[in-house]
């Protein structure tokens, strides 16, 4: 049939059939077949796998189930007894010239394990696994002495009434954090962490005027020991990898946030949760410069703040951060390690550092080790 042109299009179009049912809609997401596509792989994934495990053996119809293992042997052989109670390898050879010589084995060059002690298993099924080893190396002399009298001055404010154990577990808290990195990478910067402002640093006796005291020779001598064979690479289990502590006088609000891991002495250990305080989060290498010791805020006017003068606490860094550090105490320390004799003088004081330097921009001014994420660190939330 030709189609004309000249006829009207409403002529030729064709009823539709009022008889008819609409089409159904399809429904919206998978079909019946994709359902029974996804039981079918299941449940032959499932009887793969019992049939390989052994767990699920084929019907009776197909016959019994058995296993052929070939044996040879006799269930009394009067040569094979004769050599198991002979004296010796002598008597053994008579009876059988083909026995191998037991000394080419070689046993004996084999050293067993050395006992483990049950102490150190205990303690560290109690407080966790503990920090590797790490040897603090600066670049220069001057970067070895700034975190060795940093260290120093952690241990002796921190622990300065506690034994031995008690001013380790305060030294390896610092060299964890040091590690850590949440923290500032230098050692000088862990223990100086915020004490440019008042009230609101991670250790307190770096912004509480607690520096102001005198230090006790015969405890900073023995601080500053600690710090050194603390930084030589020694570790103290006891602690794990503690990065927090707190006296067993207070409870602060951060503590149900952390795992505990020991109380030595007066302190309470603490280290993070979950993949954070496991070892291998501790991988912050250590860069070998360190800024100028602090208090990043004058001690005057830390005494100031706390007889209610000067500036509040919290209320900004310190108007003076540029000028000179705070001059280290008159106090022999400990030789670096490695340099400590039997016969030899006490090493002289460290030497005061000079003035810091200034810098056109003031930020560069700042102790330079605190990521901007980590500034707040350690602030109470109002």
């Amino acid at each position: 049939m030709e189609f004309d042109a000249r006829m009207k299009p409403e002529l030729n179009l064709t009823a539709r059939s009022t008889w008819r049912d609409p089409l159904p809609e399809k429904p919206a997401g998978p079909g019946r077949g994709f359902w029974a596509a996804i039981i079918a792989v299941v449940t032959v994934a499932c009887l793969a796998f019992l049939l390989s495990s052994g767990q699920l053996r084929p019907p009776a119809v197909f016959g019994p189930y058995s296993v052929s293992v070939p044996l040879d042997f006799r269930a009394y052989d009067p040569a094979r007894w004769a050599i198991m109670n002979a004296e010796d390898y002598e008597a053994a050879l008579k009876i059988d010239p083909t026995l191998p010589d037991p000394a080419s084995i070689g046993y004996g060059d084999a050293a067993a394990l050395p006992p483990t002690d049950p102490a150190l298993l205990r303690d560290e099924a109690f407080a966790g696994p503990p920090a590797k080893p790490y040897v603090f190396r600066g670049l220069t002399a001057l970067d070895r002495e700034r975190a060795h009298y940093c260290l120093t001055a952690a241990i002796y404010y921190e622990a300065a009434s506690e034994t031995d154990d008690g001013m380790r577990g305060v030294a390896q808290t610092v060299i964890n954090r040091v590690r850590h990195p949440s923290f500032p990478n230098t050692v000088c910067g862990v223990v100086f962490q915020g004490s440019q402002r008042a009230g609101v640093c991670q250790f307190t006796f770096s912004c509480d005027g607690a520096m102001a005291r005198t230090p006790s020779r015969p405890n900073w001598l023995r601080a500053s020991r600690i710090a050194s064979a603390a930084l030589g690479g020694y570790v103290f289990p006891k602690v794990g990898l503690a990065t927090h502590y707190h006296t067993q006088a207070i409870w602060p609000r951060w503590g149900k946030s952390l795992v505990m891991t020991n109380i030595v002495g007066a302190h309470i250990f603490h280290r993070w949760r979950g993949r954070w305080g496991m070892p291998d989060a501790f991988r912050a290498p250590y860069p070998g410069r360190e800024p100028a010791p602090g208090p990043y805020l004058p001690l005057a006017q830390q005494l100031a703040i706390l007889k209610g003068q000067g500036i509040a606490p919290g209320a900004g860094p310190a108007p003076m951060l540029a000028g000179p550090a705070a001059p280290l105490p008159d106090v022999a320390a400990a030789p670096l390690p490695g340099t400590l004799a039997p016969a030899a003088p006490t090493a002289p004081p460290p030497v005061a550092t000079s003035a810091t330097p200034t810098y056109a921009d003031p930020r560069l001014n700042q102790s330079g080790q605190i990521r901007e994420e980590f500034r707040g660190s350690g602030e109470w939330k109002r």
